[in-house]
């Protein structure tokens, strides 16, 4: 986050009258501060003596992570009811801190967001995109590195491999998980033979936790592959209808049918591109992210208005809080 107001002027934010410190030296009298953020991987392993010993009524204890909540839960009960605000990867945050942002094709953002209202017709895609994924030939790609996840997704790429043997196909695996090479020093030139060879990516996410979706769904969203993902995420806040397939909620067996067919019919495969015509994906800069807190910071509505999380550690942890704090 830098020092001072420094990462408010480099982002170029509307507000850079916020300024960030961690030196202790500053600490003398702690309810001076206007905030206090907390960051997500280390709250959960403070000790009692090391949490803030002041606290002013005014100030607001802010919760940040971008890291999911299955690979880091919050435990402790003392949390619940000890902060104001959250600035997280969950689109119910205070703040949304996340790896995504969906435009309009007039620059607005539409999403992701809660209820997000997507378009109700699509146009079809012109000549010049059908010429260009005419080149795909492969069927699947996925650059992973991390082999084995909490969500067990390697687990269902196995089971998907058996299930596309049946139709001849194969997920091409890259990476130290595969057996096939994806150096991050040529990171374009394996995603240039992505958007020329392969009808689909698998946008498999790590972990499982509400709205954790990642920057790799635009690994298929950027290039012209059709995205296959897999979470626990309502997909339906972050991409349009008919723009991609669920992994966890067809199957392995489903999955591998529906590739297969799609990929023979051509007419299909277009479809899938149609939400090009009118929507734009970007991934979010830090510097946006944290441009959004000092504007909260100066909304007098916001600072003045009295909000605590209560059952902070349902939310956070959600349906896995059982298996994750025991």
């Amino acid at each position: 986050m830098g020092i001072g107001n420094s990462v408010f002027v480099k982002g170029k934010c509307s507000y850079t009258n916020c300024f960030f410190t961690d030196d202790k030296n500053y600490f003398i009298e702690q309810t001076d501060f206007d905030a206090v953020v907390f960051g997500g991987l280390d709250v959960m392993n403070l000790w009692s003596f090391q949490m803030p010993y002041k606290r002013s009524p005014k100030q607001k204890y802010i919760f940040a992570a971008s890291e999911p909540a299955d690979n880091h839960p919050v435990c402790s009960p003392m949390y619940n009811g000890f902060f104001n605000w959250t600035w997280t990867y969950r689109i119910d945050s205070n703040l949304f801190w996340g790896y995504i942002v969906i435009y309009d094709m007039d620059g607005n953002i539409v999403g992701p967001s809660l209820n997000i209202k997507w378009l109700d017709k699509y146009d079809p895609i012109d000549e010049n995109l059908k010429i260009k994924l005419s080149s795909k030939s492969k069927t699947a790609a996925w650059f992973v590195s991390h082999c084995s996840t909490n969500g067990g997704r390697e687990l269902y790429v196995d089971k998907l491999q058996k299930e596309l043997e049946v139709y001849n196909r194969v997920v091409d695996i890259y990476g130290k998980c595969g057996n096939l090479s994806c150096p991050r020093d040529k990171e374009a030139s394996c995603f240039k033979k992505l958007e020329n060879d392969y009808y689909f990516y698998l946008s498999f996410e790590n972990s499982f936790a509400e709205d954790y979706v990642t920057e790799k769904l635009l690994s298929a969203l950027h290039n012209y592959a059709v995205p296959v993902v897999y979470g626990t995420a309502n997909y339906s806040r972050f991409l349009p209808p008919g723009s991609y397939l669920n992994a966890r909620e067809l199957g392995a067996k489903e999955l591998a049918r529906q590739m297969s067919e799609i990929i023979a019919v051509g007419s299909k495969y277009h479809d899938f591109f149609r939400w090009r015509n009118h929507y734009v994906y970007k991934e979010t800069s830090s510097e946006e992210d944290i441009c959004k807190l000092c504007e909260m910071m100066n909304d007098e509505d916001k600072v003045s208005e009295v909000s605590v999380w209560e059952d902070f550690r349902t939310w956070w942890n959600g349906d896995r809080y059982e298996m994750n704090c025991n």
